[in-house]
């Protein structure tokens, strides 16, 4: 049986996956995925993060332990490594397309509130994940989120609420036809 091989990387610090969790559980955990793109079998920990970034090519220094039991990792090997420091039970992630933006470029999105009324608020972005936005200020747990026809509505318009269904296209069934626009909540 071969020891644990380190691994010293580098790692653009925009392409890491910089989660929290406050409870610490699954901290410096590190998921390798091959160069053929499948995922190595065993996960390993993330012993040393470096605190200078290169300035020349954005990257910071990583040093990752993983068991080689196989002996399928070999020196200079090219492998992508995916960091696993936490997960934020709390976050708000919402569909991109419920973003829309004001003249000045800032973060918009239509929410209804509880009388059914359609409200305006300028969101704060973290970063994209996906094709979600993960939402750092203006909005709450429970606010629901106008994601279709918003080209439909303005603030202080009433409207049916309809549960949003990703990959409903075009084609598909629509809503009961009431007096009142449908929104598309998330």
């Amino acid at each position: 049986m071969l020891p644990p091989r380190p691994a010293w990387r580098t790692a653009n610090p925009k392409g890491i996956v910089s989660l929290i969790r406050l409870d610490g559980t699954n901290a410096n955990q590190v998921q390798l995925i091959l160069g053929d793109g499948t995922k190595y079998p065993s996960e390993g920990t993330l012993q040393f993060r470096d605190v200078s970034v290169d300035p020349t090519t954005a990257t910071v220094i990583l040093r990752m332990v993983f068991p080689n039991t196989n002996g399928v990792l070999l020196p200079g090997m090219f492998v992508r490594a995916v960091v696993k420091e936490g997960v934020n039970d709390q976050a708000i992630l919402i569909p991109q397309q419920a973003v829309s933006r004001d003249p000045k470029g800032n973060p918009l999105a239509l929410i209804v509130d509880a009388s059914g009324k359609v409200g305006q608020r300028i969101l704060g972005l973290d970063r994209a994940i996906g094709n979600q936005w993960l939402v750092s200020s203006g909005l709450a747990p429970g606010d629901k989120v106008i994601v279709e026809g918003m080209q439909k509505v303005r603030p202080g318009a009433s409207v049916k609420e309809v549960p949003f269904e990703e990959g409903r296209g075009p084609g598909a069934e629509s809503p009961a036809k009431t007096n009142q626009p449908a929104a598309t909540s998330h």
